[in-house]
């Protein structure tokens, strides 16, 4: 049987969805009704309430009216799952601190089998990363630094490039709905732009069999600045906020992520998401600057193909560059120079 606490705050999430008459005054409900509903008393029912109000959820009282709950400004699996409105299944933890959600959900994955996929989120990262091992900024309280563990149940081959690029199309679809005033762009293969810096990133990775080197599991790190501010001055000429501040509860946001994501990896093969990825590119018809290893390219961006790989126009003709193979993908002639 699920803790009070629990219950208390699932009632107090599922009043979103209830008819409630004007004499509840829009999902307000009192504490001699929760304690009636879960046989405790009333005094339980209050201290359980600050409680959770100490955890980081907002929950108002108001006199006569009860308890109502207006949003989380820490992460809690169980106001993520409320906030889901597919039954794709999945397990959520969350944590306040993790040195990298990407490192958490590899040994993870070693340690224990994964039937279904997992969803590791942390308020703050103290050593994040995005490819190539390089640093992603990870402040507490202002941003979403997420991994995707999903197990692979067959020996199926992987497509990375579609998963990443696929990935980046779910996160701006899920960032859209909040942030509708912000201009979000993809910059190939793994970065979202909003107002020429970099918001945020995805990082696909995956781990081995070690009998017979096979993919096991997949693993998509997401981490996105929300309203993150005091970037270091190494990167602060590139990396920026969606927005200088926001109310919207981060929760609601990962809850979209994962919606989305799972209703596109299940056909991700297809590539279906590649026309609004380029929609969305930040690339495409400029002149970029390609660097792979020590080897550099000049051209035009031309178009992705059916794999999320980039189709470059140089000088020596077509060239086509996967997301493996990059070091760094420069854009000369913008603002955003990551």
């Amino acid at each position: 049987m699920a803790d009070h606490q629990s219950q208390i705050l699932r009632a107090l999430l599922e009043l979103d969805n209830r008819y409630i008459s004007g004499n509840e005054l829009a999902r307000h409900i009192s504490g001699n009704e929760l304690a009636r509903h879960f046989n405790i008393s009333r005094p339980a029912v209050y201290n359980n309430i600050q409680k959770l109000k100490q955890k980081g959820h907002l929950i108002e009282t108001k006199k006569g009216l009860g308890y109502s709950y207006q949003k989380s400004k820490c992460f809690d699996a169980q106001v993520i799952d409320h906030y889901r409105v597919t039954t794709y299944p999945v397990r959520t933890h969350v944590f306040d601190r993790l040195t990298s959600t990407n490192d958490y959900a590899k040994q993870y994955g070693t340690e224990k089998t994964v039937y279904k996929p997992q969803i590791f989120v942390t308020d703050t990262q103290t050593k994040g990363r995005g490819r190539l091992g390089r640093r992603f900024y990870s402040p507490a309280k202002t941003g979403i630094y997420m991994s995707l563990l999903i197990p692979i149940q067959t020996r199926q081959t992987l497509h990375s490039g579609l998963i990443t690029t696929g990935t980046a199309v779910c996160v701006v679809r899920s960032l859209q709905p909040f942030f509708p005033q912000v201009d979000f762009r993809v910059k190939w293969v793994n970065d979202i732009l909003a107002h020429d810096k970099k918001c945020g990133g995805i990082l696909t990775e995956t781990t081995a069999s070690l009998e017979d080197g096979s993919h096991e599991n997949v693993i998509v790190g997401i981490g996105l600045n929300v309203d993150s501010n005091d970037f270091p001055d190494p990167i602060k000429h590139k990396a920026g906020a969606i927005v200088a501040h926001s109310q919207i509860d981060r929760n609601k946001i990962v809850a979209k992520i994962i919606d989305n994501f799972f209703y596109m990896y299940q056909t991700y093969q297809t590539g279906n998401f590649l026309s609004e990825y380029a929609q969305l590119s930040d690339i495409l018809g400029r002149k970029i600057r390609v660097e792979m290893g020590s080897r550099v390219y000049l051209g035009i961006a031309d178009h992705f193909d059916n794999e999320g790989a980039l189709v470059m126009n140089t000088d020596s003709g077509q060239l086509t560059v996967s997301s493996g193979e990059v070091t760094k993908v420069y854009l000369p002639e913008n603002g955003y120079t990551g």
